[in-house]
């Protein structure tokens, strides 16, 4: 036969199934007939139409697919349970989904759904790899999502465009719609904005001298104490813009430090320490508004 002079693929060699296709580039795959029908509704329905004799005898030749053999190798294992699933590769998962798409293979789409949304839930988990699709590249799983209507990934990837740092949108060069594009930008500057109100009340805020605590004197902060206060209330300025998230104000403020001032001679307290009681209450509201739900389809 014509198709044993081709290049047998090494992962799904002669015996492995008994349906033959071979890839744009030549590379014979065998793969179990009953795998195919069971998970794309492509094969299902190729495999269920009646074929006269001369059509039957055709069966046994190669089918010849447009896809290159490395994109049909990553579709056979994604669907084949005698491998062990390998993770949805970032470099290639534009390029999967499209052959999923074309072969109508749904599990495809469901594991990667299910992949953004266990990622979600790391997002607050201190330590979490920034490799993570949905946090290394939130705006391609949003062109992801918009491509294959995905309502659940694509909700997640707006969550994530709203608070995640502005160098992944800038240096990201997928394009999205420009209506989705706004409206992401809205939510990023409702968020700003959110924390400039924070930003405001430490700026209106006295500082108090922890040695005078106990009577609550207030203080005028010295010119150096100053300086140091408007460093910092800067930093939180700069720092939101970027990446309005509630961990980017958090941490700044906790490395705000308490230290002798060399001018006025006084411990230059923290802002922090001078709203203590309304700090939870911001954390809580930030969590809120992180949390919340968004739009889809964006209109």
């Amino acid at each position: 036969m014509e198709h044993m002079e081709n290049k047998i693929s090494e992962r799904f060699p002669s015996g492995y199934g008994d349906f033959v296709l071979q890839s744009s580039d030549g590379i014979i795959f065998y793969f179990p007939r009953h795998i195919l029908v069971s998970t794309s509704d492509f094969f299902r329905g190729m495999f269920e139409l009646p074929t006269s004799d001369q059509a039957q005898g055709m069966m046994h030749e190669p089918l010849v697919v447009t896809e290159t053999a490395d994109a049909l190798e990553d579709l056979l294992e994604q669907i084949d349970p005698k491998m062990l699933t390998p993770a949805l590769d970032n470099d290639k998962i534009i390029d999967i989904l499209e052959v999923a798409r074309k072969y109508q293979v749904q599990i495809i789409f469901d594991r990667f759904e299910e992949e953004i949304q266990v990622q979600y839930q790391l997002r607050n988990v201190p330590g979490r790899s920034t490799q993570l699709l949905l946090f290394s590249r939130p705006l391609l799983v949003l062109y992801i999502a918009l491509q294959h209507d995905i309502e659940s990934v694509g909700k997640r990837a707006i969550q994530e465009l709203a608070r995640c740092s502005s160098d992944l949108i800038r240096n990201d060069e997928i394009e999205i719609p420009a209506k989705v594009f706004k409206h992401i930008q809205r939510l990023r500057e409702e968020r700003i904005q959110k924390y400039r109100t924070y930003i405001d009340i430490f700026a209106k805020a006295r500082n108090r001298s922890p040695s005078k605590r106990s009577v609550h004197i207030h203080t005028t902060p010295c010119v150096t104490c100053a300086k140091f206060r408007s460093e910092f209330l800067f930093q939180l300025e700069k720092g939101v813009e970027e990446q309005p998230a509630w961990k980017t104000f958090n941490r700044i403020c906790r490395a705000e430090i308490s230290a002798k001032c060399e001018t006025c001679r006084e411990r230059r307290p923290r802002l922090l320490d001078s709203v203590v009681s309304q700090y939870i209450q911001w954390a809580m509201e930030a969590s809120r508004m992180e949390n919340s739900e968004v739009a889809w389809p964006v209109v």
